[in-house]
């Protein structure tokens, strides 16, 4: 082993006397140290030509350390030289003269960067300061490689130089500074990947000509990105800027039906998209109730508007055909109106809102239907009291709530149908004239009849 070293280094190192058998000597790998920065140094011991074990090594000078060889004659030390000039190596042993040899420790040159990242294909300014034992060194050679990155310059008196990375591949760069009278010195900056930018949309649709405004939240690795830049094409356009939280609100108009593709950008980050639907106008529908009134009668009718399964609030229904009047929908889709049709026929209720196709229902207004009127007994006698019902129909059916009014022979009274349809009336005439009995109802014309004396 240590012949293989020898032969290795006689080039480099002249040593004399190796036949002396009682001198030491002693051969230190590599040659120089620079100042600040520890390095690990091999020592041999060798007399006679052969290795020389439990020797002892010391080091003083611009450094200091001691150590004992191996029984290969080795010894590795930690040298770390505080100042420049030459380190004192000397090895000794009993029964061998001293062996003595030296390092020269010379100042290093140490590089910092800031910052120690960069991101690939986005130009960024780095500052490289330069120093050696903590002091400044101006008039250093700077040069980078790596990355696909080729730069030099040279330190000011402060030490330091600005240089503008945009690194086209990711990897590491390598620093490299030297100035005469200093060791080398180098330092890695990294150049990583863009970071790619994620889109959210808080809606995944809007409808054709409806104005919506829609947030958009823009993410990288998790977090919020500000400063981005979101912009739609597609059936709709519009831009806007991220805030602290990575949101920017846009007022989206769709034009027509298909995608809008929201993409977002920012320097130093590869780009993000999202896609929301634009779709035609949902339809309304509209339900009545009653679905029917009489005509002249007026009447309240409850309208309830809806798209799909869901209440349509803020919509306005309009009344047209044999009524008018018109109504806007509260939240639950529902709106009271105040029907009077001048006539019979149809009523059409058409409910309208922005964004929606718009729906319809038809009230009908029905005719007034007659009233009949019938008593029994048909013929009382004048002077004498007699109880007389009076049953009203319409259409075949009796009817309730309809006044019964007789008046003449000296008669005025009425009274209210029940259930039945019957109203009973106490009549006594006491004067000649014809006794007409009408049957009255609102919705309804009027039925007469008239009672024999």
């Amino acid at each position: 082993m240590i012949g293989g070293i020898l032969a290795g280094i006689g080039g480099d190192r002249v040593i004399s006397g190796w036949l002396e058998s009682s001198q030491l000597y002693i051969i230190g790998i590599p040659n120089n140290v620079s100042v600040g920065k520890p390095a690990n140094f091999t020592f041999i011991t060798i007399g006679n030509g052969v290795s020389i074990d439990n020797a002892n090594v010391t080091l003083d000078g611009a450094a200091f350390t001691t150590g004992v060889t191996d029984t290969n004659g080795m010894v590795l030390l930690t040298v770390n030289a505080t100042t420049n000039g030459s380190i004192n190596v000397t090895a000794q042993k009993s029964g061998y003269k001293n062996a003595t040899y030296y390092i020269m420790a010379i100042p290093g040159l140490v590089i910092d960067a800031n910052p120690t990242s960069i991101t690939s294909n986005t130009p960024s300014y780095v500052t490289f300061s330069v120093s050696s034992m903590d002091k400044p060194v101006s008039g250093a050679y700077l040069n980078l490689t790596g990355a696909n990155i080729s730069l030099d310059g040279i330190t000011n008196m402060n030490g330091e130089i600005v240089l503008q990375l945009n690194a086209p591949r990711t990897g590491s760069i390598i620093a490299s500074a030297k100035k005469a009278d200093y060791s080398d010195g180098s330092s890695i900056i990294s150049s990583t990947s863009q970071p790619t930018l994620s889109v959210s949309s808080s809606l995944s649709a809007v409808t054709i000509n409806v104005p919506m405004y829609v947030t958009f939240t823009v993410t990288a690795g998790g977090s919020a990105v500000s400063d981005a830049m979101v912009s739609l094409i597609g059936t709709a356009s519009g831009s806007g800027i991220t805030n602290q939280e990575g949101k920017a609100i846009i007022l989206v108009t769709p034009s027509g039906a298909g995608t809008i593709t929201a993409s977002a950008n920012r320097t130093g980050y590869a780009g993000g998209s999202i896609a929301i639907t634009s779709t035609g106008a949902q339809a309304l529908s509209v339900a009545a109730n009653p679905t029917s009134v009489i005509a002249g009668v007026p009447a309240y009718v409850t309208f309830t508007v809806t798209s799909g399964s869901s209440a349509v609030g803020e919509s306005t229904v309009t009344l047209t055909g044999m009524a008018s009047g018109s109504g806007v929908t509260n939240p639950n889709g529902q709106v009271i109106l105040y029907v009077n049709s001048t006539s019979s026929g149809a009523i059409t209720a058409t409910s309208t809102k922005n964004g929606y196709s718009a729906g319809s229902a038809t009230v009908s207004a029905i005719g007034q239907q007659s009233l009949g009127v019938s008593a029994s007994p048909a013929n009382i006698t004048n002077g004498v009291a007699t109880y007389v019902t009076f049953t009203v129909t319409s259409g075949g059916s009796a009817l309730g709530g309809a006044t019964v009014s007789a008046s003449g022979g000296g008669i005025s009274t009425d009274s209210v149908t029940n259930s039945a349809g019957q109203a009973m009336l106490l009549l006594n005439a006491g004067t000649s004239g014809t006794i007409s009995v009408t049957a009255r109802k609102a919705g309804y014309i009027d039925g007469v009849t008239t009672i024999a004396h």
